[in-house]
C-alpha cells in the first residue's frame, strides 16, 4: 500500500487493537496500542500497552483500527461549583462515568433538554446539588450528585450537541450552587457564590 495513504489512514494517535503479529508470541491477541508514525517503508510504528515498540507490517500482521467515538457538548453541573460546558463521548459508559453510576434521564422542562443524573444518587447519599423548579418556582425535585444537561430532540435517537441559546439559558438557570435546609415549612433552598476559585473549576 502507498506510504502516503498509510499515513493518511493511520495518523499519530490512532488507536489499534492487535489480532496477530507473526512470530511475536509476546504480542497477544487484543493488545492495544497507539500509532506514533508511519516510516518510509510503510511500517506502522507503535506504542503498545505492554511497553513494546514493535512496528506493524500491513502485509503480514492483522489488526483493527479503533474509530474515535462521537462526542457531544453538554452542561456539566457539580455540587458547590458553577456549571460548565464540556464534551463527552456519546456512549452509555461515558455518561455513567460522569454521574458516577447508572443514569436516569429526567425531562421536567418545556425545552427538549434532559437532566441526566445518577438514578441512585439520593439512595446512596450523594451530596444534594441543585433543585429543579416549576413555573411558579415550586420545587419539583432535588438532584443529588453530579449531573449533566443534554439536548434531547424528540426526533433524535441519541443526545445531540447543546444549541447555544439553550446552553446560555440553562447555564444561567443552574449558575449558582445551592444549599438545602430542613425547616418546619419543608425544604428551604439558598443559592450562593462559591468562595474559592477552586470551587469554580
Amino acid at each position: 500500500m502507498n506510504v502516503e495513504k498509510l499515513r493518511e489512514m493511520y495518523p499519530e494517535g490512532t488507536k489499534i487493537i492487535l489480532q496477530e503479529m507473526q512470530g511475536e508470541s509476546q504480542m497477544p491477541y487484543g493488545l492495544k496500542g497507539t500509532v506514533t508514525h508511519v516510516d518510509d517503508a510503510g511500517q506502522i510504528h507503535m506504542r503498545w500497552e505492554n511497553r513494546s515498540n514493535l512496528a506493524l507490517d500491513v502485509e503480514v500482521d492483522t489488526f483493527q483500527k479503533v474509530e474515535p467515538k462521537e462526542k457531544i457538548s453538554v452542561i456539566f453541573v457539580e455540587p458547590n461549583k458553577y456549571p460548565k460546558m464540556i464534551e463527552i463521548e456519546d456512549t452509555l459508559e461515558a455518561m455513567q462515568e460522569i454521574v458516577g453510576g447508572y443514569i436516569e434521564e429526567y425531562m421536567p422542562f418545556e425545552d427538549e433538554v434532559a437532566i441526566v443524573c445518577n438514578e441512585e444518587g439520593k439512595v446512596n447519599g450523594l451530596p444534594l446539588n441543585r433543585a429543579v423548579y416549576g413555573k411558579d418556582k415550586e420545587i419539583l425535585d432535588i438532584i443529588a450528585g453530579k449531573f449533566f444537561i443534554a439536548y434531547a430532540p424528540a426526533e433524535a435517537e441519541n443526545f445531540q450537541n447543546m444549541p447555544k441559546e439553550l446552553a446560555d439559558k440553562y447555564l444561567k438557570e443552574f449558575k449558582y450552587p445551592e444549599r438545602f435546609y430542613h425547616t418546619e415549612n419543608g425544604i428551604e433552598v439558598k443559592a450562593y457564590k462559591p468562595v474559592s476559585k477552586d470551587m469554580e473549576r
